[in-house]
Formats: C-alpha cells, sequence, structure tokens
C-alpha cells in the first residue's frame, strides 16, 4: 500500500488541496472568507490537537491567499499549480464571497518552534517579515523601502541585543547605504512606517502565520505573544495563530504556575479563537482510497473512532497495521478448514488492527489483552454486529439469547476472544449451541500474526523512545 504522507511540504500542501484528500477545502473557503472580512488589527487563535493538521491547513490558506494575489513576484509553487488551486477554490465559492471579492493578501509563515532558541522572538519574526519582502518581492520605489525595511530591522535589533547585524543585511541582500533612523522614533513607529511603505505594493493586508507556538520553551512563547501585543499594533496586520490551546495553556503554567488562569492570559491577545475541527474518518480514508471495497473498513473506522486518533495518528495506525501483517508465505504454511479460514480474517481485520492501536495507546492494556485477561477492547470493537463473522454466527438463534437478549453479545464475543488467548477454553453449547464453532483460531497462526505484531511493536517502541 502507498502511505499518504503528512510531512507538510509544497507538494502534500498543494496535493492535499487539489484532490481534498483531507476533506477541508470547505473550511479553507470559510476562513478565507473570515479574513477577508477583517479591517482593523486582529488576532486569531486556531486551536487543534498536535497531528490534526493545522500546519498543513494554514499553509493551504497561505498558498491559496498567495496564488489570488496577482502582485506578488515570487511564490512557492509554479504558476501551473497556482491556476489549479485558483480554479479549485473559485469553485469553493458562492454568490456571497466569490473568488474577485478576496483582497490581495500578503503572507508570511513564521515557524516558532524553529526559532525558539533566538535571543528575542520580535528580533527573529521581524527578521522573517523583512526578508521575505526584500528578498521575495519586487518592489517599484525599491530603495526608499530598502532603506526603512533595513533600518527598521537595524533598529529592532540594536534597540535589544548586540546581533551581528551586518549578517542580517548579508542575509537579506540589501545593497543600498543606509541612513540611521532617527533615533527618537520608537519601534512602534518603525514597524509601523515599514509595512506602510511595503503593503501598498503587494497587497491590502500582511497575514502572519505564527505555527507551533506550543512546542516551544515556555519563556519564548509568553515572550512572542508580549512582543507582538505591544510592538505589532498595525491595523493592517492579521496574525493567525495556529496551536493546541490546551497544550500553550500547559506551557503558560509552567511559568507562572499551575492555579495560573491560562483562558483569561490568552483573552489578552486573541481577538477571535476557532476550533479546528477534527477529520472525519469515513470521509478521509475513501479519500485516501482505503479498503473501499473491505469489510475489514468498518473494523478501522470504528477504531479510529474509538481512540480518538488524529490525522497524524491515523497515518501512523495505517502504517503500523500493514507492516505488521504476516507475510503471505507464513501463512501459507498451514492447512485452513472453513471455520479456521473465518478465524483468520478475525485475526487480521480485528484482533491485528486492535493490537496496534492498543500498542499506540496503552500499554499496559495492550499486555493484559495479550495475556489473556481483558477481553473488553475486543467486546467494545465488536458489539454492534456489523462485522459479517459476527452476523455468521447467528446470535439471535443461540439459546443463549432467548434468556439475556442483546445483553448476550457481549458473552458471545467474549467467548471467541477465550477462544483466541485461552485455547484450553470450551464453551458451554447449551448456551451457545454449535454456532459459535463455525469460527476456529489455529494456536500456531495466532502466535504467528502475534510474532510479525511484536516485530513491529518492539521497533516501534524503541523508536518512540529516541
Amino acid at each position: 500500500m502507498e502511505f499518504y504522507d503528512l510531512v507538510p511540504t509544497n507538494e502534500n500542501v498543494y496535493q492535499t488541496f487539489v484532490d481534498d484528500k483531507i476533506g477541508r477545502n470547505p473550511k479553507v473557503f470559510k476562513f478565507i472568507s473570515l479574513i477577508n472580512r477583517i479591517e482593523s488589527s486582529c488576532s486569531i487563535s486556531l486551536d487543534g490537537s498536535w497531528g490534526s493538521g493545522k500546519t498543513i491547513f494554514v499553509k493551504q490558506v497561505k498558498m491559496v491567499l498567495d496564488a489570488l494575489n496577482q502582485y506578488k513576484a515570487k511564490s512557492d509553487f509554479t504558476d501551473q499549480q497556482e491556476e489549479k488551486v485558483t480554479k479549485v477554490f473559485t469553485n469553493l465559492c458562492d454568490k456571497a464571497n466569490s473568488v474577485n471579492s478576496i483582497k490581495p493578501h500578503v503572507c508570511v509563515y513564521y515557524d516558532a518552534w524553529e526559532n525558539d532558541s533566538d535571543t528575542d522572538p520580535l528580533i527573529s519574526l521581524a527578521y522573517k517579515i523583512s526578508k521575505d519582502f526584500s528578498s521575495e518581492y519586487v518592489f517599484e520605489n525599491a530603495p526608499k523601502i530598502q532603506e526603512v525595511v533595513s533600518s527598521a530591522l537595524k533598529t529592532i535589533v540594536s534597540g535589544i541585543t548586540n546581533i551581528d547585524v551586518n549578517r542580517i543585511y548579508d542575509d537579506c541582500h540589501f545593497t543600498n547605504k543606509l541612513e540611521e533612523i532617527e533615533k527618537t522614533k520608537t519601534l512602534e513607529q518603525t514597524i509601523s512606517e515599514m509595512f506602510d511603505l511595503l503593503l501598498p505594493e503587494h497587497g491590502d493586508r500582511l497575514i502572519i502565520f505564527i505555527d507551533e507556538l506550543d512546542r516551544c520553551k515556555p519563556t519564548y512563547a509568553v515572550k512572542l505573544l508580549e512582543r507582538i501585543k505591544h510592538y505589532f499594533t498595525n491595523p493592517k496586520i492579521t496574525f493567525v495563530f495556529s496551536t493546541n490551546i490546551l497544550e500553550l495553556g500547559n506551557t503558560i503554567k509552567k511559568m507562572y504556575g499551575s492555579e495560573f488562569d491560562a483562558d483569561r492570559y490568552f483573552d489578552k491577545f486573541f481577538d477571535l479563537r476557532l476550533s479546528l475541527p477534527q477529520i472525519d474518518a469515513s470521509d478521509y480514508l475513501s479519500k485516501l482510497g482505503y479498503w473501499d471495497a473491505d469489510a475489514n473498513l468498518e473494523i478501522i473506522k470504528k477504531i479510529i473512532v474509538n481512540f480518538s486518533f488524529s490525522m497524524r495518528e491515523i497515518c501512523r495506525f495505517l502504517k503500523l497495521y500493514e507492516l505488521a501483517k504476516p507475510s503471505q508465505t507464513a501463512l501459507n504454511n498451514f492447512y485452513y478448514s472453513d471455520a479456521s479460514r473465518k478465524g483468520n480474517f478475525i485475526l487480521e481485520g480485528c484482533v491485528l488492527p486492535l493490537l496496534v492501536a492498543l500498542q499506540l495507546t496503552d500499554l499496559k492494556e495492550l499486555q493484559s489483552f495479550m495475556a489473556g485477561r481483558n477481553p473488553k477492547p475486543f467486546v467494545d470493537l465488536l458489539m454492534d454486529e456489523k462485522y459479517p463473522y459476527i452476523q455468521a454466527l447467528n446470535i439471535h438463534e443461540m439459546p443463549i439469547y432467548k434468556q439475556k437478549g442483546d445483553a448476550c453479545i457481549s458473552d458471545v464475543i467474549t467467548s471467541l476472544y477465550e477462544k483466541i488467548y485461552n485455547p484450553s477454553f470450551h464453551c458451554d453449547l447449551s448456551l451457545y449451541g454449535n454456532n459459535l464453532n463455525i469460527i476456529e483460531f489455529q494456536p500456531q497462526i495466532v502466535k504467528v500474526f502475534h510474532e510479525s505484531f511484536s516485530l513491529i511493536s518492539k521497533f516501534n517502541r524503541n523508536e518512540d523512545k529516541k
């Protein structure tokens, strides 16, 4: 199977949008429509759990806004890709929000985690913005703009630390002789003047995407928020913080104490607090083309829902599950009756993915499950009887069903679990009849599945410790 890679490279950002593999294109459209309506200084918190696809989402928003901005000089994507992006976005638009109504926005993406070793976040953020403007855009009145950008950067840097400004000038390719900015000019005035000169050339507003803030060191995260609040007050700037707000709150509490009210603290910085919803597991698996016609698909969906897997966790789970399957060569060494063939399908389609899910989430429960002491995960997975091999048991015809009704379903599934993990188990035929015997599990084959899974689980645990 070809696995879908969630690393937010340009190619993945582009392909997930064009094919709508994540099913979030309507959310991209709504978010851009919201940004397009903002007329004053605004700070937005876009909340999502780790692995929920926040980085890909904001990079898709940036990609679309860049594609729609005809005044830019350079892009991360080819002309053909931008044309396709524009076409896809146009198809999402409606009469109230046509593609022509989207204003030109200049976008900057800033990975806070990559920069949290810097002395002061204001320096690296200002440097990132200045470098993007000066090295990626062509300006009609370049000498004046380069002078202001370079002077602004020098003022910011010199006012805070003794960093080597010459190195920054070299990186930014500044060649003009720069005049000293007035000593009395404040940092706020300097930054404001920089944007007043830059924006008219290439857009109505500046959108700054701040990503991975929740992964930063507490001191850096707090400094970045407070610097932005104090210095970036230009009404033409919108900040979008894509972050796990719960984890960011935990980060802040490391500085101010466990009783600190992080929510009230965030209200100082975020004008809007939005949430990126979890993806729909069925829709996502369908778009990945994963087992479209396979009975196991329902089991996979249920595991994803039961364990609340994020988008990143879904891909990791699917990858490990595929790798954990024993080779066909190993399985061909056994004779199969019709009953044991049914048992193999359950081992591969139910037990094995459940083992992988437990390995990713709860090692203690995994150990008790494999030791034959914990049938609950298996029961929870199969309780609704939708799985074909559970339906084949004809539970409604069993004597125990007449006694207990639907409450007996868990007893039947527990009996299956016992047949897997406690081979000496014998069910009471007076309760279950012969129906339960249409599924058998050969201990040698159970061992093959466990050995194949153990290779992946042991490797994965070692990998996690690195």
